[in-house]
């Protein structure tokens, strides 16, 4: 575990805090003011913002200092073959409250703690102080909407995903409930597209009268603090927002919608260790949120997920039953935001869109309903390499030794992590393992068979699979040359990025950048290769900023170079001799 940092909050001075955390490593956030990390909750109700308790602005601005301090203090960057000491964080936060009696109580402090090391593998320590200008509600609450005279029934969390776009589907025009959909909006190309999702859920909604609420909010920091990117805290900041909605509208309990699988979420690798794999909807992440809200509002309050028992293929199954299978089309899955285009929106290699793809395939939707054109790679059939062909083969692996995994006990013992999930999944732990490999099963036969009914016999007569594809990899292919080109020289000198492991190379040689701005700037200019990006373009997909200064830029692009000279790369490779572009210049093969 890592030494010890300081997080001091609101402007406090350093005698705010406790005198043995004077000396640690400190960083100061802010919201507002000097705009270090920057809040806002848009279309609530004038109903609903008229009488914000202080618990509840308090909670606000809690998890918009937890979510960006877990982004500006860095875990290390590449990932250690020992899993050392810089993934698990210690952070001391002081923060400003408007009650900080309640704050300071032992059993919020110990349920807030609790929630979060689970969820992100960090500790945690938190002093509360009185704030002694605190924000008022309309600082941080925009765009208020007439008052409605019809009750909400539900708050659901509404990512713009295909799980959400499912529960919200159930929630409005299924069981007909009125409900306020929140949506985190992490960048303008994500707000479109829920946008996108929501009016068309909205425009089938039976009743006008009944139409679901958007409720739109934006959680984020200066560009200058964006040096970690597992955000591994984003889902209680989710909660957080979600349950200060429920409570204006006099609700106890909100809703995630994620299928099962994903939420166990198991790891694929034996390194997947702890929250390296993403707890963001574990059962126990879910129950620690309902146990804190609890404590902190003093009545009982419930996060759940109702798809916990289902998988993803079942989900979209009952949506397509439902009639409405075609507002899938319009939802985004995939896991890398940037330099995605409009008519691409999906990378076709991550996860997500992997099992996005074979889980829509499984359930029987059309072409129409999940065009395979909105994939800049066939999930399936696509060629890969790196960490992208070690995810399919990974992927394929575990999902036929699943599949052949017929005792609850044997399944536990190959994933221990499960028992961590089990009691929080039924009354019994043994019922709740049987519960998950039941649906861990029923997941890795449905890729299964969405594989074997993938095998055209020409292809395989004529051994036309890409090796370097998802099939091939389920049909045992040896990596070899790919399908459609000659064999590289043995002595290769192409210029690689490498996700994986945050590094790039070159000429047999390798360089570790780390997850560092320098690495992300790299990898966006060579998903251009031989073309030239805007500064603008640069700053939305690497800083999430289109008004990222130019010389913030010329410097990561000055450290690259200095980077780089190990590679004994030409010395205009990253090339910014075209005003206001970068560029990675082409090499020689």
């Amino acid at each position: 575990m890592s030494d010890p940092h300081l997080v001091l909050c609101g402007g406090l001075p350093l005698a705010a805090a406790p005198p043995r955390w004077r000396r640690l490593p400190r960083t100061d956030l802010d919201i507002g003011g000097a705009e270090d990390v920057h809040l806002a909750v848009a279309q609530l109700t004038a109903r609903m913002a008229a009488t914000i308790p202080d618990a509840s602005m308090d909670l606000l601005e809690v998890a918009a200092y937890v979510f960006a301090a877990d982004q500006a203090l860095t875990r290390g960057g590449t990932a250690a073959v020992d899993y050392g000491d810089a993934w698990r964080r210690r952070l001391r936060f002081v923060i400003p409250v408007r009650d900080p009696e309640r704050w300071g109580r032992a059993d919020v402090q110990l349920a807030l703690r609790a929630a979060l090391e689970f969820l992100t593998d960090d500790e945690y320590e938190f002093a509360f102080v009185r704030a002694t200008e605190p924000a008022r509600p309309e600082r941080y609450l925009t765009d208020l909407l007439p008052p409605s005279g019809t009750e909400f029934e539900e708050v659901v969390l509404f990512s713009g995903g295909l799980d959400s776009l499912c529960g919200a589907v159930e929630e409005v025009l299924v069981a007909g409930r009125r409900a306020v959909l929140v949506s985190h909006r992490s960048a303008t190309r994500v707000t479109g597209r829920q946008r996108e999702v929501f009016e068309a859920l909205a425009a089938r909604a039976p009743d006008p009268r009944r139409r679901p609420l958007h409720v739109g909010v934006t959680v984020n920091k200066a560009s200058d603090l964006n040096r970690e990117f597992t955000q591994r805290s984003r889902s209680f900041v989710f909660a957080s927002v979600a349950a200060v909605v429920a409570r204006q509208v006099g609700l106890g309990r909100v809703t995630f919608f994620e299928n099962g699988c994903t939420s166990l979420n198991l790891p694929v690798s034996p390194e997947l260790v702890g929250a390296r794999a993403s707890r963001t909807t574990h059962p126990q992440s879910l129950a620690r949120f309902g146990t804190f809200l609890t404590h902190l509002f003093g009545t009982r309050f419930a996060v759940r997920n109702p798809y916990q028992s289902y998988t993803k293929a079942e989900i979209l199954t009952r949506l397509r039953e439902r009639g409405h299978a075609a507002l899938c089309r319009l939802t985004c899955s995939c896991g890398t935001v940037w330099g995605r285009d409009g008519d691409r929106p999906h990378c076709g290699v991550c996860s997500q869109c992997v099992e996005r793809r074979v889980s829509a395939l499984a359930a029987g939707l059309t072409d129409a309903d999940d065009p395979p054109d909105r994939y800049a790679c066939d999930p399936i059939r696509g060629d890969r390499e790196g960490p992208d062909l070690t995810f399919a083969e990974r992927y394929v692996g575990t999902a036929r030794e699943v599949a052949a995994i017929d005792s609850p006990l044997a399944f536990a013992a190959r994933f221990p992590e499960v028992n961590e999930a089990a009691p929080f999944l039924a009354e019994r732990p043994g019922a709740g393992v049987r519960l998950a490999h039941g649906l861990c099963q029923r997941n890795a036969r449905g890729i299964m068979d969405v594989i074997r009914r993938a095998v055209d016999p020409e292809e395989l007569v004529g051994q036309s699979v890409a090796a370097r594809s998802l099939l091939g990899a389920a049909l045992g292919r040896t990596v070899g040359p790919r399908a459609t080109t000659p064999a590289p020289p043995a002595a290769s000198r192409d210029f690689c990025v490498v996700r994986e492991t945050f590094s790039v190379t070159y000429d047999g040689h390798s360089c570790d950048l780390g997850n560092t701005l320098e690495f992300r700037f790299v990898e966006r200019l060579h998903r251009a290769r031989g073309t030239y990006l805007p500064i603008p373009v640069i700053g939305k997909d690497v800083w999430d900023d289109e008004a990222v200064s130019k010389n913030a830029v010329q410097a990561v692009a000055s450290n690259l170079r200095r980077k780089l000279r190990r590679l004994e790369l030409p010395e205009d490779f990253v090339d910014g001799s075209q005003k206001g572009h970068y560029g990675l210049r082409l090499l020689p093969t």
